[in-house]
């Protein structure tokens, strides 16, 4: 039970670590290396995007005005048309870099998004079948309505363009062509049973590497036999020519891994805001795919890396569907102390107990006993 595992940091084991008089609580650790900030208009001179930059970093890592110089060193400054690049040397850190980019109105990213699929398909097959639906200026995402009508067949689709903020395209979900329908709905089914589809099978438009097809599945609930022999049980078929442009098999889906951004709700609510700055824990996380966590208390703020941390004072063993389990009831502590079982949740003792507890480990002992 966690209990009995976490209160060995009250217990003194000779050999579980190392002595260390210092707590290295002056520590900045940045869980990124990258700060975007996104602006309705760009700083006209270096001086006012260097304020913004600095202002920037300082709410992001918790370091404080007065220490700023201490830890951050600009080391180059340039600029284009809709950026500012501001690349800053961190101490014990790689270098950070500040972008202040200049923000993409619905109006100018929809002029951009249509420009380039007007370019592929021509304008009279992007008038025909596109209608502009959104622009997200927070993704930089133009979607559209697209809708074309063969015999008895009405496909309708949503597709996407997405911006990055030079303006360029970075993405896409669209007819790279100006594509005509050839092939019906009930045709395509036809040419799944031909291909080996049996019983009941449906349909339905989808664009695939840039080419509407029909994708045709077997409606069936697959077996682990299925999935043992990766059985096929669908085909995108070309909406032209006919041709099968893909194949779909069952594969079992293998658990999620686990994230960072599940990491940092788990610790905190098991004592992480107790702790001093300077404090590493190393997280484990057992029956997964070997993945591990290092957290460290910086300025006041938990930042969870990936990878592990040779410095760490201590290292936690969580179970994989424990962690997954314990933040889905919306009381971490509570899930953990009522369903942890044994072997499930560990703990190795890396640092001198008076380290940890000026460390404010006990805290979290306190939490979970």
């Amino acid at each position: 039970m966690i209990a009995i595992v976490v209160g060995m940091l009250s217990i003194l084991v000779p050999g579980a670590w190392y002595y260390s008089l210092s707590t290295n609580s002056d520590v900045l650790v940045l869980d990124e290396t990258t700060l975007t900030v996104v602006l309705d208009s760009l700083p006209g001179d270096e001086t006012d995007a260097v304020a913004i930059s600095q202002e920037t970093i300082i709410n992001a890592t918790g370091v404080p005005e007065r220490a700023f110089n201490k830890y951050f060193k600009l080391k180059n400054v340039s600029r284009t048309e809709f950026q500012w690049l501001l690349l800053y040397n961190v101490t014990g850190n790689p270098d950070l870099s500040v972008f202040l980019v200049k923000r993409i109105t619905p109006d100018e990213g929809f002029r951009i998004s249509d420009d380039y699929i007007i370019g592929m398909v021509g304008v009279e097959y992007y008038n025909a079948h596109f209608k502009k639906k959104a622009f997200d200026s927070n993704t930089n995402i133009a979607s559209y309505s697209f809708s074309y009508h063969y015999l008895i067949d009405k496909i309708g689709l949503t597709l996407w363009v997405k911006l990055g903020y030079d303006r360029s395209v970075i993405g896409k979900h669209v007819v790279t062509t100006a594509q005509e329908v050839k092939v019906s709905l009930e045709q395509a089914i036809e040419i799944g049973r031909t291909n080996g589809l049996s019983d009941t099978i449906s349909g339905h438009p989808v664009v695939a590497g840039g080419v509407l097809c029909w994708r045709v599945v077997w409606k069936h609930t697959p077996t682990r036999e299925d999935y043992d022999a990766h059985t096929i049980y669908g085909f995108d078929i070309h909406c032209t020519t006919g041709e099968v442009v893909g194949t779909h098999r069952y594969v079992l889906p293998k658990p999620p891994s686990i994230k960072a951004t599940q990491i940092t709700p788990l610790i905190n609510n098991i004592g992480a805001n107790d702790l001093k700055d300077g404090a590493v824990i190393q997280l484990r996380v057992m029956n997964s795919s070997k993945e591990t966590f290092s957290l460290t208390k910086s300025f006041g703020k938990m930042v969870v890396k990936k990878g592990e941390n040779e410095n760490a004072d201590i290292t936690l063993w969580i179970d994989r569907e424990l962690i997954v389990h314990a933040l889905e009831s919306g009381d971490v502590i509570s899930y953990l102390k009522e369903n942890a079982e044994e072997g499930q949740v560990g703990v190795e003792l890396h640092k001198n107990v008076v380290i940890l507890k000026k460390k404010g480990y006990m805290g979290l002992y306190e939490k979970l006993k």
